[in-house]
């Protein structure tokens, strides 16, 4: 992960998956068109009405279609409400679909 703008890359976020290193993958999209396997889907609108308790040793990763907008908004409200270890996924589910292959 990328301390400095908080954002981790696909190849990081796979590899810390692959440890077991606790890690809670959100999906804040609206419309979704593909996914990251064990991902909540919690759409942005949902995140500062229905707060939820998420593990306090978990990196929270947001991730929406491209990897900005949504997912920076996201990120900001969890900040909001607590939460300090939270990332970006660089490129969104965009970047993991392409990442994944055909």
């Amino acid at each position: 992960m990328n301390d400095a703008d908080d954002v981790i890359s696909v190849g990081d976020l796979k590899a810390r998956l692959q440890t077991g290193a606790p890690t809670v993958l959100i999906d804040v999209r609206l419309a979704k068109v593909g996914t990251i396997p064990g991902a909540l889907q919690i759409p942005v609108t949902d995140l500062e009405d229905e707060p939820r308790e998420y593990p306090a040793d978990a990196l929270l990763v947001v991730f929406c279609q491209h990897g900005h907008g949504a997912s920076e908004y996201a990120q900001e409200v969890l900040r909001e409400q607590g939460y300090a270890n939270v990332a970006r996924l660089v490129g969104g589910v965009d970047a993991w679909i392409r990442a994944e292959g055909p």
